[in-house]
Parts: structure tokens; sequence; C-alpha cells
């Protein structure tokens, strides 16, 4: 009986980071989650990447792309369990034929390749990939919402890859991320572990408070240097309120804007996966991304440690003040 090889290719921000989390501590008893090629958070990041030749992240270690797939193939023989891959990078543009190819050479036997994609209702993965891109110090997002949303509206409508995967020889499974609670168990139902088993953990990547946020923002405007940002943010870490959803964080103009490639996606998703994702709900409101004065005070609080750049940090944060 052919076995499977499921690439799960995330894409970023579907609850990926959760369910290689799991799949980095699980034994390999249900199936072979290769503990080669793993970034801290348990995705297989370093062994694309290495494959692909693609370093410019400072977070890859070197390796040599043959032998981690020769101890991939190696642990692989020794037993008949299907294959899991995870990586987001994977939704990118790599020859997903050649790095399969190369993992069934070492291997010794062809396998059904199974590309598992989860799919997120756009506004809401759009602002939590913004979210994600101002606290990471290699991003350092400095744009406004509504200017990322802008520029990456396109860019993070499924169809673009979809359209690709589908001119290859491979299955596709795309699973619905809503609803949110049981995206996990659903996912990993599909690579064969018990349905409707519970999937009990503590949230992974969470994304910043809307004050949090802002804070970030102005801290990567205005900071010269990285060790700068960082000892600012671990400052304004340790107050309350520190993490929570950031919500609908964008203004009414680019959200129409953006609307109108998202719903020739839905309908894409729809009529050709039968995958129906929640409208989004936003407001007439021009101004969503902004915060109360107390929580001006709070970063004030914090921003009094750092004298003058931390003057510099509320003057950038001061128009996003509501009132």
């Amino acid at each position: 009986m052919t076995r499977t090889l499921f690439l799960h290719v995330g894409p970023a921000k579907t609850g990926t980071s959760a369910v290689q989390h799991i799949l980095q501590r699980h034994d390999n008893g249900i199936v072979i989650y290769p503990k080669v090629g793993l970034w801290a958070d348990g995705s297989h990041h370093n062994l694309i990447l290495n494959y692909f030749g693609q370093y410019t992240r400072p977070e890859v270690v070197r390796e040599d792309a043959a032998g981690l797939l020769a101890r991939i193939g190696e642990e692989a023989r020794r037993s008949n369990r299907n294959i899991v891959i995870s990586s987001e990078i994977l939704a990118g543009r790599q020859d997903l034929s050649a790095f399969c190819a190369a993992l069934e050479g070492e291997i010794g036997e062809s396998l059904r390749v199974e590309l598992v994609v989860v799919v997120r209702e756009h506004f809401e993965r759009a602002a939590s990939l913004y979210n994600q891109r101002v606290k990471d110090a290699v991003t350092a997002e400095k744009r406004d919402p509504d200017h990322f949303l802008v520029a990456h509206a396109q860019g993070m409508c499924y169809s673009n890859f979809l359209k690709r995967f589908q001119n290859t020889p491979f299955d596709i499974c795309v699973l619905n991320y809503h609803p949110a609670e049981d995206c996990v168990a659903r996912v990993l139902a599909r690579f064969g572990f018990p349905q409707g088993q519970t999937v009990n953990q503590a949230p992974r990547n969470v994304s910043l408070s809307r004050k949090a946020l802002v804070a970030s923002l102005a801290a990567n405007r205005v900071s010269v240097t990285e060790k700068e940002r960082s000892r600012f943010v671990a400052a304004l870490r340790r107050n309350p309120g520190f993490y929570a959803p950031s919500g609908f964080i964008f203004g009414t103009e680019a959200a129409f804007q953006a609307e109108r490639k998202f719903r020739k996606d839905r309908n894409f998703l729809l009529r050709r996966f039968e995958v129906e994702l929640p409208l989004a709900e936003f407001s007439e409101s021009s101004m969503p991304f902004t915060i109360d004065q107390t929580e001006f005070s709070q970063i004030s609080e914090v921003s009094a440690k750092f004298g003058s750049y931390g003057q510099k940090i509320l003057d950038t944060v001061r128009p996003y003040v509501r009132g």
C-alpha cells in the first residue's frame, strides 16, 4: 500500500505554530514527523530553506541538505507510517516536485503526496500577519495597517498558490480555519490522529494587543538599533495587557479596496474546493487603529524610563490616541 507524504504548507497565521508545536513533541507513533531541520517553533523551515538554498533569515542554520534528506529517509525506512513535513515556506514559489522527488529517492519508494492548506478569513489573517510583522525584529514593520493591507491584499489571496498547486500531480486538501476552536484538531485528524480529539495546549504565537501593537510600531519607527528596540519592548511586555487579539485594525477605504480582491478569492475557494469563509464585519469608522487615553498613559509610564528615546516613542504614538 502506498503511503502518504503530507506537505503542510500553512500558509502563515492559519494555526500552523500550534500544529507544529504538537507534532514536534509527537513520538511518531501515529505519523512520522521528522525531527530534522526544525526551528525552535517545530516547523521544518531549516530543512526547506537549506534545500532551496535560501539563507536571508538570520535564524537559518546552514546544513547539508542532502544529509538532512538522508536522515529523514533512514527514519522513514524503519516504519510504514505516513510522513508529515510542515513549513509555511512551502506556500511560496519553491519547486515542490523536485523536493518530493529528492525525498522519495532517499526513502526508496514512491509516495502519494498531499498538500494540506488551511484558509482563514482574509481580514482576520491580514491583521494577524501585520501584527506578526510589527513584533518580528527582522521585519520590524513600520507602515500603518492600511498601507500594509493595500500593498499585500493581492498577495494574501489563496488562489495565488492554489492555482499553481493545481498544476502539480499532487492531491490538494483545503481545510477551513473556522471555527478556530477545533482547527488544530481537524488538521491533526487529516494526518491520522484520532477524530475529534481534544487538543489542550497554551496558545502559540499570540498577537499583540492594540496598545502593544501601536507602541511597538512606534518603536520600529524611531529605534536606531535593534538593542534599543528590544529593551523597550521587553519593558512594555512586563505591563498587563501586552497580548490580546488586535481585532479589526483597517480603515474603511483600505478595507473596501482589499475586499474587491478578497471577494474574488472567496468565490474561488467556494467554487473549486467547496470551502466557505465567513464574511468580515467592519464598521464605517475612519480610524479603527487607535488607543484610548488610559492605554496611552500606560505606554507613557514605560516610555518615561527611556529618556529622549521614550519621548520620541510617545510623540509617535500620540496621533493614534482617540480624542
